[in-house]
C-alpha cells in the first residue's frame, strides 16, 4: 500500500515538473518571437541584412587577435 502511493506521487511529480517546464519552454520561445516580430530597427540604425563597419571592424579585429594575424574574414552572414 505504501508503494503504491510513493510511486503515485513520484509519477504525478514527474509529470507535473515535465508540464512546467513545456510551458516555460512554450512562453519563452513565444516571448522571442513577439520580440523578434516587433524589433524591426537596429542598434545602428542600418537595415535588417545590413551590417554597419564599425561591427564589421570589431569582427576583424577580433579575428587577426584570435588567429595572430593569420586569418581573415571571408564571408559575413546573418543565420535564421
Amino acid at each position: 500500500m505504501e508503494l503504491n502511493t510513493a510511486l503515485n506521487l513520484l509519477f504525478i511529480g514527474m509529470i507535473t515538473v515535465f508540464v512546467v517546464l513545456l510551458l516555460v519552454y512554450g512562453t519563452g520561445n513565444l516571448l522571442i518571437r513577439i520580440v523578434n516580430f516587433l524589433s524591426t530597427d537596429n542598434e545602428d540604425g542600418t537595415p535588417d541584412g545590413d551590417i554597419s563597419k564599425k561591427k564589421i571592424a570589431v569582427l576583424n579585429a577580433a579575428v587577426e587577435a584570435f588567429t595572430e594575424g593569420k586569418g581573415t574574414i571571408t564571408q559575413i552572414e546573418k543565420l535564421k
